[in-house]
């Protein structure tokens, strides 16, 4: 997730994506580097392209990579005395209503300029639906820029009047340790990216391997919080009314976890914190390791990851 937030990009970063095989996905897509041309059709597929993501959820568009069978295949290098970074924002700029928080980073490989990359970052728009040159809405999904339905452009445009809520980060970390038992802290940081506070959410902790592990709240009874799941599992949840306005972050849960010493090890390395937030007009999901700082989307990769990690 990382990758998606950096403050600057090298071409370290484009060699990782690659040495990886980081395939394309709803958040990230490869173009090599005749993807950059003065053609009519060059200008229509950026347009396109960067205003899909901006329809969907945002992501990043990593202009001189190519790809085959969606993995990132080599760095194709583009002319950036021809197409320069403002050659690259006036395109994006004509995209309707103009996309804000856009930003382009340029990488030059040994600081040459005619041998470049440009990573696109492109935020989710509250402003949505942004149009296309062809006068058409386009949305990502499956490694593709496609247009949207009529009930698309319209639930997007709920986006101005709607909250907008995700899961922001996860901390889980040790709190104390004696000779018998070690306490950890858990909680979660919310974000509302929409336009509009919600006053009414329930975030879910879902943990794995409860057997070996008691969870309390420091200032609430936890048996009115949770609920005993399957392959055990433990659900506690955490209830606010506490309105979170546009932009702002919050901390939510502050559960404590206490395992016996001689468990602790096992506990940690096979523990996976799943998240389930509710909130009016949406829901939101990740799973999170903190034995690897990794985390996980997708309700399919969620389930492989605690089928691994059940003692």
């Amino acid at each position: 997730m990382d990758f998606y937030n950096k403050d600057n990009y090298t071409l370290e970063d484009i060699e990782s994506l690659i040495k990886n095989e980081v395939e394309e996905s709803l958040y990230l897509d490869y173009k090599e580097a005749r993807a950059l041309s003065k053609t009519d059709k060059a200008r229509l597929d950026i347009t396109k392209d960067v205003s899909s993501f901006a329809n969907s959820d945002g992501g990043i568009i990593v202009y001189g990579v190519s790809e085959q069978g969606a993995k990132p295949k080599e760095v194709t290098p583009i002319d950036g005395s021809e197409f320069a970074k403002e050659w690259l924002e006036n395109i994006i700029q004509q995209i309707q209503p103009r996309i804000d928080g856009i930003k382009i980073f340029p990488i030059r490989i040994e600081g040459d300029i005619e041998r470049s990359i440009y990573v696109v970052q492109i935020p989710r728009s509250a402003n949505a639906p942004h149009m296309a040159k062809d006068n058409r809405y386009y949305k990502r999904i499956n490694f593709q820029s496609l247009p949207m339905e009529d009930y698309e452009i319209k639930d997007t445009y709920n986006r101005v009047t709607t909250p907008n809520l995700v899961i922001d980060r996860c901390t889980f970390y040790k709190e104390s340790e004696d000779a018998k038992k070690v306490i950890y802290s858990l909680s979660a940081t919310i974000l509302n990216r929409g336009n509009r506070a919600c006053e009414s959410y329930k975030l879910n902790f879902y943990i794995n391997n409860v057997q070996y592990c008691i969870i309390s709240h420091p200032t609430t009874d936890i048996r009115d919080h949770y609920t005993l799941m399957y392959d055990d599992r433990i659900k506690v949840s955490s209830y606010t009314k506490e309105p979170i306005f546009p932009k702002e972050q919050l901390d939510v849960g502050r559960f404590q976890i206490t395992v016996e010493k001689r468990y602790s090890t096992m506990f940690y390395e096979n523990l996976v914190i799943h998240m389930v937030l509710f909130y009016v007009g949406g829901k939101e999901e990740i799973a999170f390791i903190p034995s690897t700082e990794e985390f996980i989307e997708g309700a399919e990769k969620i389930t492989e990851a605690l089928t691994a990690r059940i003692v």
